[in-house]
């Protein structure tokens, strides 16, 4: 091989590394965020090398008033008399993971925009910030509370180490490495 073909390879070579860096790269990223960030609902927590769990919500302890809340639900709440009315009270919503709600409507939210210098992860829901970082949030838009922390976004050794491994078997299966 001359100078000049392994001159030509190499150019030829660095392309298709600038491709795979400016198209693949980045839907990696936002694939493998997502998928790491929706398995922190099914997990209750942070996902790294170990799981953090979220701090535990009211509405899953007997001992809580808002044991079971769901608006508008009418089962009797255990140890009730009432039937038949509105009592708020949903054995479901009792078992119900944390974040999840009745809808996954957070979860779901999750979405990944590519720019040509980054990726981000978001969602739009207008609640989703104070259940990601925890702050003063509102019972029915009235009485003031302090919310505790769920990240559910959030840095994550394990999901920049499963992104590279996914960008390595990529430029392999490309024949770059």
């Amino acid at each position: 091989m001359t100078p000049k073909e392994a001159q030509q390879k190499l150019r030829k070579r660095l392309a298709d590394i600038e491709r795979v860096r400016n198209s693949d790269v980045p839907r990696i990223i936002r694939e493998e965020a997502l998928n790491h960030y929706e398995q922190s609902f099914q997990v209750e927590g942070k996902i790294d090398d170990t799981v953090q769990p979220w701090p535990e919500v009211k509405r899953r302890d007997p001992k809580s008033p808002w044991y079971g809340f769901s608006l508008g639900a009418t089962s009797p709440r255990p140890g009730s008399k009432k039937t038949g009315k509105k009592t708020n009270f949903s054995p479901t919503r009792a078992q119900d993971k944390i974040l999840t709600g009745e809808t996954n409507e957070l979860k779901n939210s999750l979405t990944g925009t590519i720019k040509p210098d980054r990726v981000t992860i978001s969602s739009d829901k207008p609640y989703s910030r104070v259940h990601n970082f925890g702050g003063k949030a509102y019972i029915f838009g009235k009485k003031e509370f302090t919310m505790k922390a769920r990240q559910f976004i959030y840095p994550s050794a394990l999901l920049n180490r499963n992104i590279r491994e996914k960008i390595v078997q990529t430029l392999k299966q490309k024949n770059l490495l």
